[in-house]
């Protein structure tokens, strides 16, 4: 087996927000790593005890592997009341739930931009996430930062900024930056790839928003090319982000992904 076929993965949600759904969708395409994201319509970490011992119950079932959790931290303003909340209640309650599921790492966003695209971004920002940083070293949990479109790290430069001075590494979204109006591939991805944990794959156009991988704007075969020739030792995790045929998009992407992989 080639090594690329044991780090397919998932955002759970994006095959169903039934964890047990999504497994029985996912398995038969060969992914058996999942992050936890959104669970029964609820965000992690605002969700029932009953899900997580679901979740235990189908992990140990099929030998999966649960790489992280997305609570959507940070994706408010950074002078809003949800970042105290976050520190107040939010990470506690993670990292709870995290103990439980044996999970050890947390992806954030680093807080809605304001101002434009050239503002420079905020200490404020860096002040912030340099407190989750502390906030998880003392849990034992990895922080990660990912790019999207309405964040101070949207594009590979920003969020190779962000690592760079907080010391962390990166979940990269090449559809993300392109939708952030860099050219993600090869320019972001030459800014960030030295801080990359972890990438998550889908593909974006102007016109329509996220498409299918083979679809969009960014050259995803280059892409992987590039993360294979750098050694990426990571996962390839599918977000399809097609809310609308699911199942569908989940089983086409990972056809198109597999193709990728399989190339050269």
């Amino acid at each position: 087996m080639n090594h690329w076929q044991e780090r397919l993965a998932i955002i759970s949600d994006e095959a169903s927000e039934s964890f047990a759904e999504a497994v029985s969708i996912s398995l038969p395409l060969g992914i058996k790593a999942f992050e936890l994201r959104s669970l029964e319509g609820k965000r992690f970490p605002q969700v029932s005890q009953d899900t997580i011992t679901s979740i235990i119950e189908t992990t140990k079932q099929h030998r999966l592997e649960l790489l992280g959790v997305s609570p959507g931290f940070f994706k408010h303003p950074l002078d809003s009341p949800q970042t105290e909340q976050a520190f107040e209640r939010g990470f506690s309650e993670a990292f709870r739930l995290m103990e439980q599921l044996g999970i050890t790492q947390m992806t954030v966003f680093s807080f809605e931009r304001r101002g434009g695209r050239e503002a420079p971004i905020p200490e404020g920002v860096l002040e912030q996430l340099g407190r989750a940083k502390r906030r998880c070293r003392r849990e034992g949990v990895a922080l990660l930062i990912e790019n999207n479109p309405a964040g101070w790290a949207d594009t590979g430069a920003n969020l190779a900024y962000l690592a760079d001075k907080l010391g962390l590494q990166v979940v990269w979204d090449p559809a993300n930056a392109a939708a952030s109006g860099e050219r993600a591939y090869p320019e972001g991805y030459e800014k960030v790839r030295e801080h990359i944990h972890h990438v998550h794959f889908k593909n974006w156009v102007p016109q329509t928003g996220n498409v299918d991988l083979i679809s969009g704007v960014v050259d995803m075969q280059a892409q992987i090319a590039a993360l294979k020739a750098d050694g990426y030792e990571g996962y390839y995790c599918l977000e399809p982000h097609r809310w609308h045929e699911r199942e569908a998009a989940t089983r086409r992407n990972a056809e198109q992904l597999h193709r990728m992989l399989s190339h050269g």
